[in-house]
């Protein structure tokens, strides 16, 4: 595979892989109701992870083979990171809303599309943009150590 094909699959591979651990947090947030334990849990493993996502590539310990694998673990590390904008918008919403919204007569799809996805769309959208830039900065990390 030509390398820089290579490279665009590996980018969007761990942006994918980040945003797919992202709105896990976020179901699981919403359906537990237990946002801010996972909040705070989020907070003190933000800067570990994405320092240990970007420094991965420096490593050593991938091989041609292990690349795929690479690229799903450097997504996982910025998980956190993608999730926190969402889950504190999440958060600081009055947990009565959702209650409110049922009791008017909305279905999870409807609660869902009238009420959670218009509160977090802008939260939602810098965890996108994150995304992008931590996968293309994990690429760059990829291609300084791996070019000679």
């Amino acid at each position: 595979m030509p390398a820089p094909i290579f490279f665009l699959f590996h980018s969007l591979f761990m942006a994918a892989s980040g945003i797919v651990l992202a709105a896990a947090v976020l179901s699981l947030a919403l359906l537990s109701r237990q946002g801010q334990r996972l909040h705070i849990l989020l907070l003190l493993s933000v800067v570990p992870a994405t320092l240990a996502a970007l420094v991965l590539p420096f490593s050593g310990l991938h091989t041609a083979g292990s690349l795929f694998f690479l690229s799903f673990l450097q997504g996982v590390l910025i998980g956190p990171i993608i999730s926190l904008a969402p889950l504190t918008r999440l958060k600081n919403t009055p947990s009565t809303w959702a209650t409110t919204a049922q009791e008017l007569g909305a279905n999870k799809s409807a609660r869902f599309r009238l009420l959670w996805f218009p509160l977090l769309g802008t939260a939602l959208a810098i965890g996108l943009f994150l995304a992008l830039l931590l996968s293309l900065l994990g690429t760059f990390a990829l291609m300084r150590a791996t070019l000679p």
